[in-house]
């Protein structure tokens, strides 16, 4: 079984069908999806707030991208962390 569809599992197709139209952008190169908000959409919509972001981002993704979205994986290693020296 690929590591995507393993991710899949973890969530209901129409949560992730919902997501992925709620997140997508109509842009002048096609439809956009950020990661960062689709992954929040879920964990809102689906109250699962244990299952891994790159669990949720692998699911979200193979999904985005069969409906012809572009994928923008926004979200970067670390943001939470703050700087304060």
């Amino acid at each position: 079984m690929a590591l995507a569809e393993a991710a899949m599992d973890n969530f209901e197709l129409i949560d992730l069908l919902c997501v992925i139209d709620a997140c997508a952008s109509d842009r002048l190169v096609g439809r956009v999806v950020p990661m960062s908000k689709a992954v929040e959409e879920l964990r809102v919509l689906t109250g699962d707030f244990v299952s891994s972001d790159e669990d949720a981002a692998n699911a979200l993704t193979q999904i985005a991208l069969e409906r012809g979205c572009a994928v923008l994986f926004d979200e970067q290693a670390g943001a939470d962390i703050m700087d304060l020296a």
